[in-house]
């Protein structure tokens, strides 16, 4: 396929905006989307299954081609950049890893553990928390370094003890015709949820179970007057969108086309979409309403994004929903990274501030970090300052940390464009723990455990569950509940009280820690009842994403027209001597540990020629 078989803009939307022609087409335009349609479904103008071969070096049974050995620096020791650096190690490379972070390695996945906690067999994730089993990348690599996993259930289901196992084998089946498999495990398969979890909006609070049931009340609250549930509603409002990739069957479900017809259609999505936000492609293209906007938005977590690139909503819910399987890392997500770190040479406390390039090499001018990463920040980087030479540097950090380092000679423009403009959204979580498992009671449990201080829950019996999380119009916006009966026999656990995303995160991180723990546990009170405060101990974290000194925010969410304009640039090598790495490279899995698992490969074969 060629840049020039595309269409002009708007080709394949399902509602026309008028009867004037359309505007000829960009060639320019037309070769950036082909560019990132290769690289949103993992392939090259040959339509090599690139997730196959990456699955193939990360898990040992193909190497990088060889070739002289090099001085290499990868300064970022997150997911993407210890990847990197272990498979250029493994090709007999000489890697050092420089990282601001003096305590700790892994990026933004981060576990808060020990004395954190009054029991400190807790642990509780501030960052990545979940793995769709369709995120082969991830799984595959853990699998390879023995990092054990167990299911992570969305919605609620019963707490059973057979529940805390679920190893299951990754399997990937190529377009070419080859499968990628780790071993002989049946696959796991979800139990269905008993939908519990309650819904809070309009001042309305129904179970989940109820809103599907009969999601008009609901839905009236906000003047959608529809008998349709949000999800379903959203799901069906990406159809025009699955149509330039996908073909529907007869039972209505939907089947990729084969691989050269999907780059063009993905090519096509994106020439076509690539300028429309969420909102205005809900408007424009699929005819909703203000009042349905806010319906599902409001119930799906789309309104604090509904001004971003629409693209990265498609990307989501086929990631995000409650008909997709997941893993959590048993020992907490920072087993992996621990894991990568291992026999890793990584300096600490390195704050890279210089990075100067020529046909010699790359020197890279580093200073001490002092002070937390998170909030305060009352330290500042300085003191010595150490130089390092290398034949390449690896620069596997966040975009919005690069605005801060001094290149020489200048990169190319649009790579100093994609640094300074690309979005960066934010994330926030208040995370609070409780000394029993409340969530796992029913009302005669209660009833045996306050005795005659027994009064009933605010909304309904409680139902015994794990897993799921609840939705709610206020502040704290989602709740989710621990997916497993116990950690290392801990009778307590911790709950995610508020969970939010964009301008919702924004609105927690301008308050203190405090009143961010405050908001959280009122909120959890409000929906399961003032009972549930004696079990809270006064043990609580927090964490902005925005706030942290190294991660400048949560991941690249890109607004309309910057997938295009900006994201060719982003993965791009500089004089074969700068290389990067990181969610952001991976247009497919922004904001996913796959995302940088892919990055870190890519950025391997681009430094080592393949």
């Amino acid at each position: 396929m060629t840049a020039a078989a595309l269409a002009g803009p708007g080709a394949g939307l399902s509602r026309a905006a008028g009867p004037a022609a359309p505007p000829p087409p960009d060639p320019a335009r037309q070769e950036a989307a082909l560019t990132m349609a290769r690289r949103i479904l993992l392939t090259d103008a040959d339509h090599r299954d690139l997730t196959l071969d990456y699955l193939k070096l990360l898990t040992g049974r193909q190497r990088l081609r060889p070739g002289a050995a090099r001085e290499v620096l990868v300064v970022g020791a997150g997911v993407a950049g210890m990847v990197c650096a272990r498979l250029l190690v493994a090709a007999g490379h000489r890697v050092r890893v420089l990282e601001a972070n003096r305590s700790r390695v892994g990026g933004r996945v981060k576990t808060f553990r020990g004395d954190l906690w009054q029991d400190p067999r807790l642990h509780a994730e501030a960052g990545a928390m979940r793995i769709p089993s369709s995120h082969v990348l991830t799984l595959a690599l853990a699998d390879h370094l023995s990092v054990p996993r167990r299911p992570f259930h969305l919605v609620d289901v019963p707490p059973s003890p057979d529940l805390a196992s679920g190893d299951a084998r990754v399997v990937y089946r190529s377009w070419t015709g080859e499968e990628f498999s780790t071993g002989s495990a049946p696959a796991y398969t979800a139990p269905k949820g008993l939908g519990g979890r309650l819904v809070h909006v309009n001042g309305q609070t129904v179970s989940k179970a109820a809103y599907a049931a009969d999601p008009r009340p609901v839905n009236k609250s906000f003047g959608w007057d529809s008998g349709q549930t949000a999800a379903a509603a959203f799901d069906r409002a990406l159809d025009t969108a699955r149509a330039y990739t996908m073909v529907r069957n007869g039972d209505g479900s939907w089947s990729d086309k084969p691989i050269d017809q999907r780059v063009t259609g993905m090519a096509q999505l994106l020439y076509d979409l690539d300028g429309y936000s969420l909102l205005r492609y809900l408007q424009e293209s699929e005819g909703w309403s203000d009042a349905q906007v806010q319906a599902v938005g409001t119930l799906e977590n789309l309104t604090s994004r509904l001004s971003y690139g629409f693209l990265h909503s498609v990307f989501d819910a086929s990631d995000i929903n409650p008909a997709v399987t997941y893993f959590e890392f048993s020992a907490g997500t920072d087993a992996l990274t621990e894991a990568l770190a291992k026999d890793l040479p990584i300096e600490r406390g390195r704050v890279v501030t210089r990075v100067r390039f020529d046909d010699g090499g790359v020197t890279v001018t580093a200073e001490p970090e002092t002070g937390p990463e998170d909030e305060g920040c009352e330290g500042a980087i300085g003191g010595d300052r150490c130089e390092y030479r290398a034949d390449a540097v690896v620069l596997a950090v966040p975009y919005a940390a690069l605005r801060h380092v001094d290149f020489a000679p200048l990169l190319p423009y649009g790579k100093r464009r994609a640094i300074a403009e690309i979005k960066h959204d934010t994330a926030h979580k208040v995370l609070v723990e409780f000394t029993e498992r409340w969530w796992e009671w029913d009302e005669s449990t209660w009833r045996a455990k306050l005795g005659a201080d027994y009064r009933p829950a605010p909304h309904g019996d409680a139902v015994p569950a794990v897993g799921g999380g609840c939705v709610s119009d206020e502040a704290s916006r989602f709740v989710y509940f621990p997916s497993h009966p116990s950690d290392d026999g801990a009778p307590g656990g911790i709950v995610l009280a508020a969970y939010n995303w964009a301008e919702d995160a924004l609105r927690f991180d301008s308050l203190t820690p405090a009143d961010r723990h405050t908001e959280a546990l009122d909120h959890l009170a409000g929906l399961f009842g003032e009972r549930i405060r004696r079990y809270a101990t006064d043990r609580h974290v927090s964490q902005s994403w925005l706030r942290n000194r190294w991660a400048l925010g949560e991941a690249v969410i890109e607004t309309p027209g910057q997938l295009l304009s900006l994201g060719p640039h982003v993965p791009a090598p500089v004089a074969d001597r700068l290389f990067f790495a990181g969610d952001h490279c991976q247009p497919r899995y922004h904001a996913w540990i796959a995302g940088a698992i892919a990055s870190g490969v890519e950025a391997a074969v681009q430094l080592t020629g393949g």
